[in-house]
């Protein structure tokens, strides 16, 4: 009988304990070169790339220095990062609210989403449930 209580106290324990199961799941893709559309021209599909991702606690341009498409500092610590893989997918575990991802590039943070709220690159994480965002990078490409 003890040993019952045990075994139920750990499970009991460890269901609490466990990570968090909600979170922002993507991919990293990479543009660069001339993108126009023209005569027998074919555009090169997104490559995936490796880049460190990070999710901080909702930002707007308010609350920023932004440079174009870059942003040199974010006086917050990130919610949480991931390095996305070769294929540029990436999954980071967080708690429910309102985050903004950005990629980190020699130029500083990229961004290339704000939303009509001054947001940038928002997304919302709810219980129990991974969010998706597909990031891509072109500030080497031309449109």
């Amino acid at each position: 009988m003890k040993k019952l209580l045990l075994l139920l106290a750990f499970f009991g324990i460890t269901q609490f304990t466990q990570a968090p199961r909600q979170g922002i799941k993507g991919q990293v893709f990479w543009i660069s070169g001339d993108q126009m559309p023209g005569p027998g021209k074919t555009v090169s599909p997104q490559q995936g790339i490796v880049r460190e991702v990070l999710a901080y606690e909702r930002v707007t341009v308010k609350d920023v220095d932004q440079k174009g498409q870059f942003i040199q500092e974010i006086t917050a610590e990130p919610a949480g990062k991931a390095m996305s893989k070769t294929d540029g997918s990436f999954k980071i575990k967080l708690p429910p609210g309102e985050y903004s991802l950005f990629t980190r590039e020699p130029q500083g943070l990229f961004v290339n989403t704000v939303d009509h709220n001054g947001c940038i690159n928002c997304v919302v994480v709810k219980p129990k449930q991974y969010s998706w965002l597909t990031i891509t990078i072109d500030y080497d490409a031309a449109y």
